[in-house]
């Protein structure tokens, strides 16, 4: 309790300096006032504020998620402790989407079957349903894909004129590929929204690109052997994202104990600290690590793997892949802190320049 009112105290002096310094700094050490102060909604209105004036600011952009994550985690405890006292839809329905928002897809699927099976409610149905939709698009696992769509599909006997699970079909469909799916789909959300542009818009470029559409089956095996959908950034697209991230590669590579810095992205990589013939091999070994740790976790519903480290007599090489692209480090001995904040800060920027991270 005290230490909460000395950091409001601290938070009121800091606010007050940002007015003649509002550095990204003086935003930082206020957002972590309000940290101590337990004030989570305070942390991510200043954040707002603070990349208003600093846009694209890698640090303030971590400190809003890691206040959202906070908030999001004290409200699923929250949920649960209501829950074992008064189960009811609402309850159930709003741990799930947040669990659903966290990432926490595991769990969220499990408050979908409890939900479903102590009331048989369609709305648990759709959410099953949608957390299905997230593994697909993280795993590109087809039987993920063919279960939401049928989770949909019941939910859709009940509630015929609710467009939910016909949008999240709709992009199953057009992000495997399956466009006579999408089609049919377009046109019965056209039926429930009549004239409304976008959905003409693509409706039309669907018609077009349904006339040589591969059939739902072979489109799902098509990403699963992949682990490419339709909509991933072409090569160029990659390259142009990534080349901003050579500064930093650059500067983590000068730091003591770093051998070698990696960025790669389909047929782009990005190496500072090996040269030559050296360096694309080791891009091409990141590469290959990453693809064959993807391949595996996919063949044994593992989900997507979120780290991979590789230890040995040459130190350790920690990588961490994203949806698309994988930042590794090659460093000596074992990783520590510093290692751990630059690969995030090398996928939070990834990100942010449009790398999209998993």
């Amino acid at each position: 309790m005290f230490d909460r009112i000395l950091s409001k105290g601290r938070a009121r002096n800091l606010a007050k300096r940002l007015a003649t310094q509002p550095t990204v700094e003086n935003y930082l050490a206020l957002a972590q006032s309000y940290v101590a102060a337990g004030q989570l909604s305070e942390v991510t209105r200043v954040c707002d504020e603070a990349l208003g004036l600093h846009t694209g600011c890698v640090d303030l952009q971590r400190m809003k998620q890691r206040a959202q994550a906070l908030a999001r985690e004290d409200r699923v405890r929250e949920l649960q402790r209501q829950l074992k006292q008064s189960p009811r839809p609402a309850l159930f329905k709003e741990l799930c989407e947040t669990l659903l928002a966290a990432g926490r897809l595991s769990r969220a699927e499990d408050v979908a079957t409890e939900w479903y099976e102590a009331s048989k409610d369609d709305e648990a149905l759709y959410l099953h349903g949608a957390v299905r939709a997230e593994r697909y698009f993280a795993d590109r696992r087809r039987d993920d894909a063919r279960l939401a769509l049928e989770r949909f599909d019941a939910f859709k006997r009940s509630h015929p004129s609710d467009a939910r699970p016909l949008r999240a079909q709709l992009a199953i469909y057009s992000r495997c590929g399956a466009w006579n799916e999408a089609r049919t789909t377009l046109a019965r959300l056209l039926e429930l929204f009549p004239g409304e542009p976008t959905l003409e818009a693509r409706f039309r470029t669907v018609a077009s690109l349904a006339e040589k559409s591969k059939g739902l089956d072979q489109a799902l095996r098509e990403v699963e052997r992949t682990g490419r959908f339709v909509d991933d950034e072409s090569e160029a697209e990659r390259g142009d994202s990534a080349l901003s991230l050579r500064p930093m590669l650059q500067k983590i590579a000068e730091r003591p104990g770093v051998t070698g810095a990696f960025y790669v992205r389909g047929g782009t990589a990005l190496v500072q600290g090996p040269r030559g013939a050296s360096a694309e091999r080791y891009a091409r070994g990141v590469r290959e690590i990453v693809s064959t740790a993807r391949g595996a976790a996919r063949r044994l519903g593992l989900g997507t793997p979120t780290e991979v480290q590789v230890e040995g007599d040459f130190g350790s090489l920690c990588i961490r892949p994203g949806s698309v692209g994988a930042a590794a480090l090659w460093v000596e001995g074992l990783p520590n802190q510093r290692t751990e904040e630059a690969l995030e800060m090398l996928m939070g920027n990834a990100n942010s320049n449009g790398g999209g991270e998993a």
